[in-house]
């Protein structure tokens, strides 16, 4: 009788609870995950819309690996600035497990490079991530001068991410890529290609209606182009993506309201409250009314600036950065601004876990984007 008792007791027990709390999933996603990281270089050429050239792009990939290679990968920034990865080998064999994919764009002057501090993250999770130089908008184009027009380089940036999807999927370099979970994201002239990438329609309507009588110029020419007229009219998204994050972006004016309101994927701003670059006032606020999304996300650093979203001020140095781009100092580099050693992991824990929630159907991370994972990051939610 008392065995009888005591089994009928023991069966009438809850059993215990093992989903794991906020503290948890945050604390998987802030730190590196399980995987060896796998770093390598590669090529992708196209053919973008009228031209009559290909188009070739370096492109950087870190990627789940097999434990091995030839040691840490040297990261080379700029041609100047040469690094030992954090994480990454240099280019040990992939895992054979198919992986999902995330495509990073860099800003205006920026390189693919620039992406590693998120690339290294999210690769220890289990992502490959790609992310190309987008030629003629470089840092190396603005020193030697072979910058791209700027309408081309609007069609260009969106056309490089589809290009290196469609290289993924036909096989580069034997990587085992997942193309039905892609997640793009992006830092200032790369949030408005993440955006158009995540099908928010372009409007050039306005700088079409500057050309009218001007002769002899690139850009003007493009916009009488019927195969860029087309292309702009049908859009720049590409339905393999499933989740986006501007960071700091720009060119709100080419998009409008309507145009982000349609964005049907999954969005996480991200944006910086005292960026002299691209402002909250005139683009991170007025995308955030604009989209419309239930789980869209905005988080923002009240002390950041524009390049508290990229690790280079430490990376190279404050002062080869204001050789570049003068004024970073104001600009988020500087000592009176919330670290960038701590905003770049910061972030780059809000993207792991909204891309675990938003691409891959884990929804238990979804309470790490949300949660104040710094005490100077804020965040926000559609009401």
């Amino acid at each position: 009788m008392r065995l009888l008792l005591l089994l009928t007791l023991g069966c009438s027990q809850e059993p215990e609870d093992t989903t794991p709390g906020l503290e948890e999933l945050t604390a998987e996603v802030a730190s590196p995950g399980p995987q060896a990281v796998g770093y390598t270089q590669a090529t992708v050429t196209y053919r973008p819309v009228a031209s009559t050239e290909d188009r070739v792009l370096p492109v950087e990939i870190w990627y789940p690996a097999v434990d091995g290679g030839e040691g840490p990968a040297t990261y080379l920034t700029a041609g100047i600035a040469a690094k030992e990865a954090p994480l990454a080998l240099d280019a040990p064999a992939p895992a054979a497990s198919a992986a999902p994919v995330a495509v990073y764009s860099h800003g205006s002057g920026g390189l693919g490079l620039i992406a590693w501090p998120f690339a290294e993250r999210l690769a220890s999770h289990g992502w490959i991530v790609i992310s190309a130089d987008h030629v003629g908008n470089t840092s190396l184009d603005l020193i030697s001068g072979a910058e791209t027009p700027f309408i081309r380089t609007l069609l260009n940036r969106p056309l490089d991410v589809r290009a290196q999807l469609d290289a993924l999927e036909a096989g580069l370099l034997d990587l085992p890529a997942d193309l039905e979970r892609v997640f793009v994201f992006g830092h200032s002239f790369g949030g408005y290609t993440t955006l158009a990438v995540g099908g928010a329609g372009v409007d050039v309507s306005g700088y079409a209606a500057l050309c009218a009588g001007v002769e002899d110029d690139p850009d003007c020419a493009l916009l009488t182009d019927p195969a860029v007229v087309d292309a702009l009219a049908t859009g720049l998204g590409d339905p393999r993506v499933d989740a986006i994050a501007p960071q700091a972006p720009a060119l709100y004016d080419l998009f409008g309201d309507a145009a982000l309101a349609g964005i049907s994927v999954p969005v996480l701003l991200q944006s910086a409250g005292r960026d002299i670059t691209t402002t909250d006032e005139a683009e991170a606020r007025p995308i955030w009314r604009a989209l419309d999304g239930a789980e869209d996300r905005w988080v923002r650093i009240p002390d950041g600036g524009h390049y508290s979203f990229i690790s280079v001020c430490d990376d190279i140095g404050i002062e080869v950065i204001d050789m570049f781009q003068p004024g970073s100092t104001d600009d988020g580099c500087g000592p009176d601004f919330t670290p960038t050693l701590e905003t770049v992991p910061t972030l780059a824990t809000y993207l792991t876990a909204f891309a675990r929630a938003a691409v891959l159907g884990e929804t238990e991370y979804a309470a790490v984007a949300d949660a104040a994972l710094h005490p100077g990051f804020k965040v926000e939610r559609k009401e």
